[in-house]
């Protein structure tokens, strides 16, 4: 299985599995046909209205309220990416997502950027996208380039090297802290590089004491385990509910 290794700032490795080119083109089809079905409804009821004379307006008041109610199809991916964390309803059928290339969530600047290369990501009808998908070592287009973000799949937990066991779930798995998917790819890829690293140092064991502090505070919760186990089933629960594409 191909995957995505980054090196993050804390010299932290991620590996994602990347989405694939053609859920990447079908999630682009799929956002195309919901842009091109909310074309048809406004077009159709804002022209029968006026046609059947329910509603008196001249051309020029028509086609700018025409152009105001077609705003959002303009719009389409930089709004759904910044209000849903990175996915668009095309991408959350195809559960893939947008996000920083470091793990963590992306910014509303770079769904902005994003959005604002996508016009020539699309020229030669998306010939130059796909040739810098294909292309480029993280399998990024133009925009992602500049935005510094990556498209992955996003009902796959992140692999780093922890047991199996972190990632494989009974059917009445059920999480102990509900609130683990608060925390971002990179916070969860920094921990997970805690624990794989040897329990022996005490440099390791101090670090894991000051995480698991932070860490409850972020989640609100309380517990009575150790540092590690504490960690450890963390990161199990976020990864069940990854898993989940949650």
């Amino acid at each position: 299985m191909e995957s995505i290794d980054i090196i993050t700032g804390q010299h932290v490795m991620i590996k994602y599995e990347p989405a694939s080119l053609i859920a990447r083109i079908a999630a682009e089809l799929l956002d195309w046909i919901i842009k091109g079905l909310y074309i048809f409804i406004v077009c159709y009821i804002l022209f029968a209205l006026v046609d059947t004379g329910e509603i008196e307006m001249i051309d020029t008041v028509k086609y700018t309220l025409l152009g105001i109610l077609l705003l959002p199809v303009l719009g389409y991916h930089f709004i759904l990416e910044s209000m849903t964390g990175g996915q668009t309803w095309g991408k959350m059928l195809l559960k893939i997502k947008v996000t920083n290339a470091d793990g963590s969530i992306s910014s509303i600047g770079s769904y902005f950027l994003r959005w604002v290369l996508m016009p020539v990501d699309m020229l030669f009808w998306g010939g130059v996208g796909i040739l810098f998908i294909v292309f480029t070592a993280l399998h990024q287009r133009l925009g992602d380039l500049a935005a510094g973000t990556v498209v992955i799949k996003s009902n796959a937990g992140l692999t780093f090297g922890l047991d199996e066991s972190f990632y494989e779930f009974s059917d009445d798995y059920e999480p102990t802290f509900k609130d683990a998917g608060l925390l971002t790819d990179g916070q969860v890829s920094f921990i997970t590089n805690l624990l794989t690293e040897p329990k022996r140092k005490a440099s390791v064991n101090d670090s894991l004491h000051e995480i698991a502090i932070k860490v409850k505070a972020i989640l609100h919760v309380k517990s009575d385990a150790g540092d590690r186990l504490f960690l450890e089933t963390v990161v199990k629960d976020y990864n069940y509910y990854a898993s989940l594409g949650i």
